[in-house]
């Protein structure tokens, strides 16, 4: 939401417009947002797996490389996604509904609200076209199967993916003015 919101706000004050007198162009501009989004989301999604590891005896660090990238391509995946937010979103009250409404969805259908293993095939196919499903995945091969970066390179693809997907859609509908 946060991260919607901003660019939302520098458009509307045309922070954004008044960048594009500086020498970047406008996908630097978007790919410094979106780094920027990346990272914070990135610093908290560690936050969170400092605090399993310590205070939930969840080993997320028993393949510390695993979960480093899996931090990595995860952050990439919902950083792109607040700049496609950014992107759609006119006010700061649209991207709050434009960012709460992926995120049920995403989280109900991914399996962050119930394993998807408990689910029907039909509801697990159809949460694996969400990137959550592929973020529960790979962490659960971490943390229940004690798996190492051999193991979840197909969901480091799969998040990849979405990141792609996502900035490419945002930096293709992101307006400036």
């Amino acid at each position: 939401i946060g991260a919607a919101e901003i660019l939302v706000t520098e458009r509307r004050s045309r922070a954004l417009s008044r960048m594009l007198t500086t020498g970047f162009s406008r996908m630097g501009i978007l790919s410094g947002h979106f780094l920027a989004m990346s990272g914070v989301i990135f610093l908290q999604l560690l936050v969170l797996a400092v605090f399993g590891q310590l205070f939930l005896d969840l080993d997320y660090f028993a393949s510390p490389l695993a979960t480093l990238v899996l931090l990595l391509v995860s952050a990439a995946a919902n950083g792109a996604l607040g700049l496609l937010i950014g992107a759609l979103a006119q006010t700061p009250e649209k991207a709050i509904v434009f960012s709460l409404v992926p995120m049920f969805l995403f989280s109900g259908l991914g399996g962050a609200w119930t394993p998807l293993e408990f689910t029907s095939e039909t509801v697990q196919f159809v949460g694996h076209f969400t990137p959550v499903a592929w973020m529960m995945d790979g962490f659960k091969d971490i943390l229940a199967r004690g798996a190492g970066l051999e193991t979840v390179w197909l969901p480091v693809l799969v998040l990849l993916g979405f990141a792609a997907l996502f900035f490419s859609l945002g930096a293709w509908r992101f307006k400036f003015e």
